[in-house]
């Protein structure tokens, strides 16, 4: 992690394979292509976030084989104990401030696996996120008020992400209150 809790890389695709894992059991290949397929949709290719192996996790005891090894003949994985505590540490880990493919993959693997955790842990990590968008919306709005760089589209663009960091922050009390 940063020193600002925040994950690195190489953790959100640890989370991403802890997290397919969480709803029991599954064949090694079909993690490994979860894993790569998701985070492809999420930012596109990346070989940033190539990340740790399977083969690391099993090593250092997060996950183990139900049956089989490991690669070579598609061992059924699980979570171990170790997992399932890394997997929390994971989703309670703090977003980065500012737009970048890691935040929107960390972002979109927290919200898919945010139900793992207790209900007040998951009004705290939207709490956070809404937290992180209220930042978001400071930075642009004192952005929007030096009218020495507003030449060509650049207020549009401005007044455009100002409005899509208000419509976050309001889906995020929407998903408070839901919880």
């Amino acid at each position: 992690m940063y020193r600002d809790n925040s994950l690195i890389p190489k953790e959100a695709i640890r989370m991403a394979a802890l997290g397919a894992l969480s709803s029991g059991p599954r064949p090694y290949a079909d993690v490994a292509g979860e894993v790569r397929q998701f985070g492809a949709r999420i930012v596109g290719p990346s070989l940033d976030l190539l990340g740790s192996s399977i083969e690391l996790l099993k090593f250092e005891g997060l996950i183990a084989p139900v049956a089989g090894e490991g690669f070579e003949d598609n061992a059924e994985l699980r979570l171990t104990d170790a997992g399932w505590a890394a997997l929390k540490d994971y989703l309670s880990a703090s977003v980065r401030p500012g737009v970048n493919d890691l935040n929107k993959l960390v972002i979109a693997l927290k919200l898919r696996f945010l139900h793992l955790l207790d209900k007040d842990e998951q009004v705290e990590q939207i709490d956070n996120l809404r937290a992180l968008y209220e930042g978001e919306h400071t930075r642009l709005f004192d952005l929007l008020t030096h009218e020495e760089w507003q030449q060509g589209h650049l207020r549009a663009w401005i007044e455009m992400e100002i409005s899509q960091v208000k419509e976050r922050m309001a889906w995020c009390d929407r998903i408070a209150a839901d919880l």
